[in-house]
């Protein structure tokens, strides 16, 4: 009987280490982040569910302009979370991001008493 194949398994290279920002500057900027874009959602879909209530209600004007500020109102809603949201995600999460990869002190949620 020939014996087993042995296989030996990959070596695993450390994980390159970098000092990065302080436990205090990464809580600041994920609050900074969580606000950002919860004003942003909230505005986005308030002015987005007016706009679109007004723009249902005036196309269906002669129905009675009930049916299209309904449809208009979550429809407008919907867009304006995406419009409003969708960019402020992109540069908040961005920011989240540079700040977490900072080192100590050197990002815009560091104490400065200079």
């Amino acid at each position: 009987m020939a014996p087993a194949p042995t296989a030996s398994a990959p070596a695993v290279l450390p994980l390159p280490f970098h000092d990065v920002a302080s436990r205090e500057e990464n809580d600041r900027a994920f609050g900074q982040f969580g606000a950002q874009v919860g004003i942003a959602v909230t505005v986005g879909s308030l002015i987005g569910t007016i706009a679109g209530a007004g723009i249902g209600c005036i196309a269906t004007l002669p129905a009675g302009c009930v049916a299209g500020l309904v449809t208009g109102a979550g429809i407008g809603g919907v867009v304006g979370t995406i419009v409003a949201g969708g960019p402020t995600l992109g540069v908040s999460a961005y920011q989240l991001w540079e700040t977490y990869n900072a080192a100590p002190g050197t990002s815009i949620y560091a104490d400065r008493d200079e």
